[in-house]
C-alpha cells in the first residue's frame, strides 16, 4: 500500500445518508422557521458540525442550546434512517481487506458522537477503526483542517503518509489542507462538482482504484 494511514468520513462515505440528512433538515427548518433548500444544504450544510451550523441559524446560542437543537434534529434523522440503513456498497469487503495490510484505519468526522454511535454499532463495524475523532473532539469544524490532523496523530503517523475519503467540498478541503492525500466520493456532490478539488474520485468501494492507495 502507498499510505499507510486510511481516514474515512462518516456521512456520504461510510453510509450514503444525506437525503435522510437532508429530510431531518427540512423538517427542523420548517419547524424554526429559517431558509434551507437543495443548494443551499447542498452548498453550505455539509462537512459542518452542528455547532458551527446552529449558530450560524440562530446566531449567538448557548452551548445548552445547541446540544438541545442537536439532539431535537438529530433524533428527527435516525428515525427517519433506522429501517434504511446499509453500508457504502463495497465498504466492508475494502475495511477487511485494509486490515490484511500492515495499515491503520480512522473515522474523521463532524457528526455528533450520537450519530457516530448510532452509525457504527447499528451496522457493527467500529472493531475495523483504530481511531475514531467526531465533532465533539474539534473546535473547528471543516473545512479546517483539525479533524484529519487528530486523526493523523492519534494513528501516530505523518499527514502525509494518510489518505482521506470525503464527499463534500469542505472535507475536501479540510483533508488537503492537513496535508493528506484526498479521494473524492461522489455521493453528496457529482464528479463535475469534485473534479475541480481532487485528482481521484470514486462513487463506491468496489471502484478498482482504491486496491492502489
Amino acid at each position: 500500500m502507498k499510505h499507510k494511514g486510511f481516514i474515512f468520513d462518516m456521512d456520504g462515505v461510510v453510509v450514503d445518508n444525506h437525503k435522510f440528512h437532508f429530510q431531518a433538515w427540512m423538517a427542523f427548518s420548517k419547524k424554526y422557521n429559517f431558509p434551507l433548500d437543495a443548494q443551499i444544504y447542498r452548498d453550505t450544510y455539509n462537512g459542518k458540525t452542528n455547532a458551527d451550523l446552529f449558530r450560524m441559524i440562530f446566531g449567538a446560542i448557548s452551548n445548552e442550546q445547541i446540544l438541545q437543537y442537536g439532539a431535537e434534529k438529530e433524533n428527527l434523522y435516525q428515525t427517519l434512517y433506522k429501517n434504511e440503513m446499509k453500508p457504502h456498497k463495497g465498504i466492508v469487503a475494502y475495511f477487511k481487506y485494509l486490515k490484511t495490510k500492515d495499515v491503520k484505519l480512522a473515522l474523521g468526522t463532524s457528526a455528533p458522537t450520537m450519530n457516530v454511535n448510532f452509525t457504527l454499532d447499528t451496522l457493527s463495524i467500529r472493531s475495523y477503526f483504530d481511531v475514531i475523532i467526531d465533532g465533539s473532539m474539534v473546535t473547528h469544524g471543516k473545512p479546517h483542517p483539525e479533524v484529519y490532523q487528530l486523526c493523523a496523530k492519534q494513528l501516530l503517523l505523518e499527514p502525509k503518509d494518510c489518505i482521506v475519503f470525503e464527499d463534500s467540498i469542505a472535507g475536501l478541503q479540510s483533508g488537503k489542507s492537513a496535508g493528506c492525500s484526498i479521494v473524492g466520493v461522489a455521493t453528496s456532490h457529482t464528479s463535475d462538482e469534485l473534479k475541480n478539488h481532487v485528482n481521484q474520485i470514486i462513487y463506491d468501494f468496489e471502484d478498482p482504484i482504491v486496491f492502489d492507495l
